[in-house]
């Protein structure tokens, strides 16, 4: 008998698959209109460092299409690491509460603007990623997603982040930096095995072709679902789209288009007034899950655990629940059959009103509430002319709202809310007006160069996104970027401090602190180090949420 032997070869690991994830830093037009490709899911719109104050009809019709093509459009909400490196808010604040009260209204502002239109959620920019803030950023996520069901969230410390931060946000950015740094660079060790399209990864610098080719195929090595590949640098590297586009978008693509076999129907396993926790049969092929709450996903695991708790539900209510599962290249099963599950009933105890609603300062384009806690509070609702606003926590007793139009009337009411979902009657309205600025838009612009630093100081007297310092050190106004009658060197752009490369808008930032210093009152004061940076002329500006503005030409010694 002869013995015959086979060589069998295992069966290859499925593949990870990618989708293009794109930081759109750009106005709507010819670049936004090729962001309309299956190969794309997510794009994020960043008008003016967030929604601005206005509607834009191109913004709306860029995120209608996109949103018609299958992509999920976010909108761009800075969180400035919570005060934690000294970040202030439009009203120069830099404690934690007050930086979660700037984004929520940010994603306030969004929503009105553009939530009809097809927003499909938010992209929250830097984020901290140590577990000290962790807290802070889950209650910031889970009020966005309850005050805008279905709302996709994003979170963006561009770094990896401790495992606290496994439940926080849709899609964690773990990574933004350079080619050259992603070639060494590993994912934090928790990460491993977990869903693909909970990590997304942005590399700039990116010279060719070739290297493009080799960051995607290190993203799927490294298990990113999404990501992004650009030969763009900063200042910003998000401004374009790369000439191999068209390469970038058949590198993500998978030959695996087999959707996972569709997952049993989900039991609940603990009911309570305001939150599910519900599981299903497991699916073989499955790298994680989406929940569904009646037709709207809500939510997503982490990885392939068939549970999940689904919170910041109302009571007494009942709801159609159904799961999809998707496997390692993003194919999504069909759903499973919907299952209808009720919360319980609320106590029955509604809590106090919260009590002495009041405005305790009062300015332009902003004001500063206050009321007196009620003691079984579990938070409070803020609301605007009868639209949702704020969702804050229980040990929040006072908050300021920024983004307001001068010479308005408006009108807040505050409520209470309790651990059983029972919400109060609502505090007011109460009125506010808000006062006309009268005079310059910008004024008592100075500047003094004292030993090794330079400060700036100036008024503004309107609400704008953007607080700019234009310097021109050297004289010549046919160097550097043309405005206003200097050629600016270098520019303080609100916290950030650049200096001029290349022609036209082309700025590189310097490396060092913030050079804000204060922003109370509106009276901007800046520092920066002297360097090179000798007698010279400046300009004030002002752009964003009211017209453009500048100040006259100073000269500083």
């Amino acid at each position: 008998m002869v013995a015959i032997s086979f060589l069998l070869t295992p069966p290859s690991a499925p593949e990870v698959g990618q989708a293009l994830a794109v930081p759109a830093y750009f106005q709507p037009g010819p670049l936004w209109e090729r962001l309309d490709d299956p190969g794309v899911g997510i794009v994020v719109a960043n008008p003016f460092s967030g929604p601005g104050k206005d509607f834009d009809p191109a913004y709306a019709a860029a995120i209608a299409k996109a949103r018609a093509a299958g992509v999920t459009v976010l909108g761009y909400v800075a969180t400035g690491y919570l005060g934690s490196t000294g970040r202030a808010t439009w009203l120069g604040e830099s404690d934690p509460q007050a930086w979660l009260a700037q984004a929520q209204q940010d994603v306030a502002t969004w929503y009105r603007l553009y939530g009809e239109h097809g927003l499909g959620g938010i992209f929250l920019d830097e984020v901290q990623n140590v577990c000290q803030y962790a807290g802070a950023y889950r209650w910031l996520d889970s009020s966005i997603k309850s005050l805008h069901r279905g709302a996709f969230t994003v979170i963006n410390p561009g770094i990896g982040t401790e495992e606290c931060y496994s439940d926080i946000g849709d899609v964690s950015l773990t990574f933004e930096a350079t080619y050259e740094s992603y070639l060494s660079w590993q994912p934090p060790a928790w990460q491993r095995g977990k869903d693909p399209r909970r990590f997304w990864h942005l590399v700039h610098a990116t010279a060719t072709p070739e290297q493009m080719a080799e960051a995607m195929r290190l993203g799927k090595e490294r298990g990113a679902g999404y990501i992004y590949v650009t030969p763009d640098a900063p200042a910003n590297p998000w401004d374009t789209l790369p000439d191999y586009w068209d390469a970038e978008l058949a590198a993500a693509r998978t030959a695996d288009t087999r959707p996972p076999h569709r997952p049993g129907p989900v039991r609940p396993v603990e009911r309570e007034s305001t939150s599910l926790t519900l599981a299903w049969p497991p699916t073989r092929d499955a790298a994680g899950y989406d929940v569904y709450l009646d037709g709207v996903r809500v939510a997503g695991t982490a990885g392939r655990t068939p549970a999940i708790t689904l919170r910041d539900l109302a009571p007494g209510t009942r709801y159609s629940l159904a799961v999809r599962a998707r496997d390692l290249a993003g194919n999504a099963s069909a759903a499973g059959r919907a299952v209808q599950v009720a919360t319980r009933p609320a106590d029955g105890s509604p809590p106090a009103s919260p009590g002495d609603l009041r405005a305790t300062q009062v300015k332009v384009a902003s004001v500063r509430l206050a009321w007196t806690a009620v003691p079984d509070a579990a938070g409070y609702d803020v609301a605007v002319d009868g639209r949702p606003l704020l969702r804050l926590p229980a040990d929040t007793a006072a908050v300021p709202v920024s983004g307001l139009t001068p010479g308005r009337t408006y009108g807040f009411t505050v409520t209470a809310r309790d651990a059983s979902g029972n919400v109060s009657a609502p505090a007011g309205p109460l009125t506010v007006t808000t006062p006309t600025p009268s005079g310059e838009p910008i004024t008592d612009g100075q500047g003094t160069i004292d030993g090794d630093t330079v400060t700036y100081r100036a008024q503004y007297n309107l609400p704008f996104d953007f607080h700019h310092v234009f310097m021109d050190v050297d004289g010549d106004a046919a160097t550097g970027f043309a405005t206003a009658g200097i050629g600016a060197d270098y520019l303080i752009e609100n916290g950030w401090f650049y200096r001029h490369t290349g022609t036209g808008w082309s700025w590189a930032p310097v490396e060092g602190p913030s050079p804000l210093v204060s922003s109370a009152g509106d009276l901007f004061v800046w520092r920066v180090p002297r360097g090179e940076i000798g007698p010279h002329r400046v300009v004030f500006h002002g752009a964003g949420s009211s017209p453009e503005a500048y100040s006259p030409i100073i000269t500083v010694e």
